[in-house]
């Protein structure tokens, strides 16, 4: 079973209290092998084009970080939210562009989405467990410290949204690599 496979906190009385300033994020699970991602739009006020979970932050009526990644993931890829079973989370992220801390919440997706809400993403990607668990699969790049990099049909999974994969899947990759890819 997936949920046996990976590092997080099963749903508890943290995340059901509400934040101030938060975002975050839907990590969807399709039929426990592969992993959704986005590519965001240019039209975004951060994170324009980069490769990421569907999320944001927190709006007036959101009661709990796992609403507000319900309520982003149905948004964003246009679907109900009875196709999205939260079970777990990781602790926050941060990153250099958003200044909020962003809750990373582990869900099973029903179905895949046959559409996308093209104001928000440019395409949606998909990511086989298996190959993101490979640690020959991941680069290093070194930009900056712990910077690893996978590519997912010619896009590149880096920053935040890798170092919560990283840490989901509990890759612990040596950041003293010899190699360099610069994309």
């Amino acid at each position: 079973m997936l949920k046996n496979q990976l590092v997080y906190k099963k749903i508890d009385s943290f995340v059901e209290k509400t934040k101030n300033n938060y975002a975050s994020v839907a990590v969807l699970f399709i039929d426990e092998v592969e992993i959704l991602f986005i590519k965001r739009s240019e039209n975004m006020p951060t994170h324009k084009g980069h490769i990421a979970f569907p999320g944001g932050k927190k709006e007036k009526n959101d009661t709990s970080i796992i609403h507000t990644a319900v309520r982003e993931a149905t948004e964003e890829l246009l679907i109900p939210d009875y196709l999205i079973t939260p079970f777990g989370y990781i602790d926050s992220v941060d990153t250099v562009e958003y200044k909020f801390e962003v809750f990373p919440i582990l869900c099973f997706l029903e179905n895949k989405p046959k559409k996308f809400n093209k104001n928000e993403v440019q395409k949606v990607l998909y990511a086989s467990i298996d190959d993101l668990k490979h640690e020959k699969n991941w680069l290093y790049r070194g930009f900056y410290p712990n910077d690893w990099i996978f590519n997912i049909e010619d896009e590149i999974l880096w920053g935040a949204t890798a170092k919560m994969i990283r840490n989901i899947l509990n890759l612990d990759l040596d950041s003293n690599q010899d190699s360099e890819l610069h994309p």
